[in-house]
């Protein structure tokens, strides 16, 4: 099948690869300056005896990307979270059809949020609001939310694709229970 192969060949491309190791490194990095933020704090405050005012703002925003990062990553390794205790209970076909119908639920309602998340940034841009302290603007860390939900549609499009052209397979062999 043509679409099989153009769905395999995509997940295996050069774009795919390089898309996953640039959320590696964002995941990275984000963790390693978390770590560091978190240990200047807790060595300031308990053996200096001294506050590092603002390192919140730094922590926020790093928080932002990571978590956001990384869910669209898991989203990528198909190790999100997810209640799947139907799988269980359903032959290959019924299985097959929940699937296509939960993608194609979960992408539409991903492409509203990518909606909201770009009005949301781009309000935050106009506006131009920013931390109290470090004069960070709000839309750097709410970019991180509006990309991952970009890297998601991707990943949940393909995967709605994949698991429909998966369906024509069962349908053709006639695995249904």
């Amino acid at each position: 099948m043509k679409e099989i192969n153009f769905i395999y060949k995509l997940m295996d491309s050069k774009f795919w690869k390089l898309l996953l190791k640039a959320q590696r490194i964002v995941m990275f990095i984000t963790a390693a300056v978390m770590l560091s933020m978190l240990g200047a704090v807790v060595v300031a405050r308990y053996l200096l005896h001294v506050d590092l005012y603002g390192y919140d703002e730094i922590v926020l925003v790093d928080s932002f990307w990571m978590y956001f990062i990384g869910a669209s990553y898991a989203m990528c390794k198909e190790e999100h979270i997810k209640a799947d205790i139907l799988a269980t209970m359903m032959g290959a076909k019924s299985l097959a059809v929940t699937k296509v119908i939960a993608g194609v639920l979960q992408t539409s309602i991903n492409f509203i949020f990518i909606v909201l998340a770009f009005n949301m940034v781009a309000r935050s841009f106009k506006t131009w609001t920013v931390t109290s302290l470090w004069n960070i603007p709000y839309f750097i860390p709410q970019i991180a939310i509006l990309l991952s939900f970009v890297i998601t549609a991707l990943y949940l499009t393909v995967y709605t694709i994949r698991d429909y052209n998966k369906l024509v397979v069962v349908e053709r062999r006639g695995d249904a229970k």
